[in-house]
């Protein structure tokens, strides 16, 4: 399945190359599909594709990495993209993960780009409905991006 993954993705991040962007390839976690759940399967994944990176999303490492820290720092140089919220999808902060060890982590593996706040509530069906969300996670959409920002600024390495 790598093999046939690495073949689909060689034109593709051929022409992203020649254009100088990096694909990013996001781990899911095993609820969602079963081929690239964890960091170390994806980095084997993409194995020689140049212009090919890890997007990294802790909702997905909080569930499949048994050290999330480790995970990151094992894709030094190969992150172009990284998704932060709470252990439940919700305010980075407002739950159970190591946000200091998790960001040092990050910091470590050499990564200088943003971190987005990737997080869902219910206002929208359609997303809610596939991402499971079926309870309040914050006050609103803007409460998630403002707290979750001032925690994160507070937290930096």
């Amino acid at each position: 399945a790598y093999e046939q993954l690495r073949g689909n993705l060689a034109p593709v991040v051929e022409h992203a190359g020649a254009a100088g962007v990096t694909v990013a390839v996001e781990p899911l976690n095993r609820y969602e599909t079963s081929l690239l759940n964890t960091v170390g399967q994806t980095l084997e994944a993409i194995a020689g594709l140049p212009h090919c990176g890890l997007a990294l999303d802790l909702y997905h490492q909080n569930i499949e990495e048994t050290d999330v820290p480790a995970a990151i720092r094992s894709a030094a140089g190969r992150i172009a993209h990284v998704q932060v919220c709470g252990n439940d999808r919700g305010t980075p902060g407002t739950d159970h993960l190591d946000w200091s060890a998790i960001l040092t982590a990050v910091d470590d593996a050499g990564y200088t780009g943003p971190l987005c706040i990737e997080s869902f509530t219910a206002e929208n069906a359609t997303i809610a409905t596939a991402a499971s969300i079926w309870r309040p996670l914050a006050a609103s959409q803007d409460a998630i991006a403002v707290d979750g920002l001032k925690f994160l600024k507070a937290v930096m390495p």
